[in-house]
């Protein structure tokens, strides 16, 4: 318990120095250099523990205008959250997909192959290159598979989903993959072969198992690398997406904001894909 308390006074006060460096990091133009000036942390933090204990998020500029943190973040957040759970649990899915359960199918070599090739682009240009392509099918066909408009709905909703889904899918399909080759290596699966028993079985009730705790082990790099993901997708396609407290101002208020949302949409998400592997483990596995 005590540990549980440090870590979260840790993070609280990682979140808030990171939001405050655009008021400590300054630029000394006679000599051209940055400047800390780390006297302003104690007045930044108490600003903003102020702020809350009143019930009020602060405000923020949008353009021209001040408008308040709260009445916008509701939107925001649920757009955030609604790209991090689909693209991820669709990510872990598809990894355990295709590198457990459909294997041994010939088109999945196929998938596989052109999976280690995307995984040796970054993600970066994977995400430019998305954009260069839908922009190709728009002119040479007329569907329009991407928004730039912030109010466009599911079409700008939808293919930031699948570009967040990337980073995760690839990661974890590599290392379910390499998982795989190792434990059907091993004695018991051999025993399983030579038992006579159905592959469709061996993969359920001796793969999965096997490799469920190495999935477990790397959520939380898995979920860092869709946040990662997040930030540039949602700059890039102009997503109302809870970045935007973080990109559009330089105040501590909404940046911290900002943060502390994205550390909440990652925490829920980690958690929905524990879910999702426990209903599956409850509905498939016998224990």
């Amino acid at each position: 318990m005590v540990r549980v308390i440090q870590q979260t006074i840790f993070i609280f006060l990682l979140i808030l120095f990171l939001a405050a460096l655009p008021s400590v990091i300054g630029v000394n133009p006679e000599e051209k250099t940055l400047t800390w000036d780390f006297s302003k942390l104690p007045q930044v933090y108490g600003d903003f523990i102020k702020e809350i204990s009143q019930g009020s998020l602060g405000t923020y500029q949008l353009g021209y205008q001040e408008r308040e943190i709260s009445e916008d973040i509701g939107d925001n957040f649920n757009t955030s959250l609604l790209i991090m759970l689909v693209g991820v649990n669709i990510g872990v899915i598809l990894s355990l997909l295709f590198g457990i359960f459909i294997s041994r199918f010939r088109i999945t070599r196929f998938v596989n192959t052109l999976l280690n090739l995307f995984a040796t682009i970054p993600d970066f240009i994977i995400i430019i290159l998305s954009l260069i392509l839908a922009v190709k099918i728009y002119k040479m066909t007329g569907i329009r598979i991407i928004s730039l408009r912030p109010d466009a709905g599911a079409l700008n909703i939808w293919f930031p989903m699948v570009l967040v889904g990337i980073a995760p899918t690839l990661y974890l399909f590599k290392l379910v993959a390499v998982k795989y080759y190792q434990i059907s290596g091993e004695d018991y699966i051999r025993t399983a072969v030579a038992k006579g028993m159905r592959l469709n079985y061996i993969n359920f009730q001796h793969v999965f198992k096997n490799i469920e705790p190495f999935i477990i082990a790397e959520l939380t790099k898995v979920v860092s690398l869709a946040i990662g993901n997040m930030f540039i997708i949602e700059y890039l396609l102009n997503v109302s997406g809870i970045t935007k407290f973080i990109f559009l101002s330089s105040e501590i208020q909404p940046i911290a904001v900002g943060l502390f949302s994205m550390l909440l949409i990652s925490l829920i998400t980690y958690f929905s894909v524990r879910l999702v592997l426990y209903l599956f483990k409850r509905g498939f596995l016998y224990e």
